[in-house]
């Protein structure tokens, strides 16, 4: 189906080259997309494509999940009537803060003029009230435009508020824009399941401020965070803080990526000693790059602590993802297993299958058991064994296909 035929599907709109549907967006549900721009002299009640989605929205079409708000083109690439007022951007909010519907938000903004910061004030604003929007994701508000990201971020607080996502993307983050965020994110009710900030300029300190502030209130960690960009700021103590935030109880991360953090070996030890009792974690995207067998060493003990069978079963069995590549196949493979089972006695059978009674087997493995602990691990050895033995054959599988490729 064509975007024309798309948008005349709304029954409403004019014009699908100002107002039109987008074929790229994840959603299932349908989507529409409202281009805004300022036109001096233009009159607001002159704006038809406007109307047309103010209509939409104030009608609550339950088929319609997601908009995209797009200011970051030239006025030129549409007819004239298409050019917005600062007023249209506050009709666009008051009309969102009680629509029921919409569910998902993406404003993209590459022009930091003053001008531009009134406009998106007035729209964040007037969204006010919204209690079902729960995804909010911001593109290029950069420059003067930081102040329009940090009336956004009051909306996190709103009681009653549904918004459990937030992702800014090619942004200026500052450490009084983070602290207005983090604000934001202490005075909810509940956590955010994501909270994203992608190819962003991170002021000095941001990062270590963002883990040290999840420190203080590990209950309203987000499930999954994301710091990535080229110019992350200079923090020399974001690693240790991590670490400790890691270590914490409390801590609820299952997701966890950051660029350029390169951690040292001592670090990487450090990092993996932290991970021994956590039971959140399923992925760490940080570079190891610079790690040496001695890190390697130390994560292969967390993952499969080989000493005794109580510390086997005791290892850890919830870290999946480790890293942007792993070179060590034997962590790998422990990784693959730790991924491939959510029942984690099943795991903790298996790499006690693998290590105990693969090879020589000695009866000194069981003098640290207690007899319930015994009992127990008789209880699921031949799910251990069935468990070891998927997960070589799937490696075998994967290897073949490698080497048939190579061939």
């Amino acid at each position: 189906m064509s975007d024309g035929e798309d948008c005349n599907s709304l029954g409403e709109v004019s014009n699908a080259s100002a107002f039109s549907c987008q074929s790229d967006v994840s959603l299932d549900e349908p989507a529409f997309h409202l281009l805004l721009y300022e036109s001096p002299g233009s009159n607001p009640g002159d704006e038809p494509y406007l109307q047309d989605a103010l209509r939409i929205l104030h009608k609550n079409d339950t088929k319609y999940k997601f908009i995209e708000i797009d200011s970051s083109g030239s006025p030129s690439c549409v007819q004239e009537n298409a050019l917005y007022s600062k007023g249209a951007f506050g009709s666009v909010g008051k009309a969102l803060a009680k629509n029921t519907s919409v569910e998902s938000i993406v404003i993209t903004s590459y022009d930091d003029n003053e001008e531009y910061v009134g406009h998106f004030l007035s729209l964040f604003e007037r969204m006010k009230g919204n209690r079902t929007l729960r995804r909010f994701e911001l593109s290029g508000f950069t420059g003067e435009m930081e102040q329009a990201l940090s009336k956004c971020a009051e909306l996190f607080s709103e009681e009653g508020s549904k918004l459990d996502s937030f992702q800014v993307e090619y942004s200026d983050i500052s450490l009084p824009l983070l602290r207005r965020i983090m604000t934001g994110l202490a005075n909810r009710s509940s956590p955010l399941e994501n909270l994203s900030m992608s190819h962003c300029e991170f002021e000095d300190h941001c990062v270590e401020g963002i883990f040290s502030f999840f420190k203080d209130k590990p209950e309203i960690l987000p499930r999954k965070l994301t710091l990535v960009s080229h110019c992350i700021g200079h923090d020399d103590n974001r690693c240790s803080i991590m670490t400790r935030l890691l270590m914490c109880q409390a801590c609820s991360l299952e997701d966890l990526t950051i660029s350029e953090l390169a951690p040292s070996d001592d670090e990487m030890v450090d990092i993996a000693t932290a991970l021994e009792r956590n039971t959140t974690l399923k992925r760490l995207m940080i570079d190891l790059t610079n790690l040496n067998m001695r890190a390697y060493d130390r994560i292969r003990l967390l993952l499969c602590d080989t000493k005794n069978i109580i510390a086997t079963y005791h290892s850890n069995h919830t870290l999946g993802v480790l890293g942007y590549e792993m070179r060590d196949s034997k962590i790998s493979s422990y990784l693959k297993l730790n991924k491939k089972y959510s029942d984690k006695r099943l795991v903790a059978a298996a790499k006690i299958i693998n290590v105990h009674f693969a090879h020589n087997f000695h009866l000194e493995n069981f003098d640290t058991m207690k007899s319930q602990l015994l009992a127990q691990l008789v209880s699921f050895v031949n799910l251990g064994f069935r468990a070891w033995e998927e997960a070589v054959d799937e490696e075998s599988k994967e290897n073949g296909d490698e080497d048939e490729g190579d061939e």
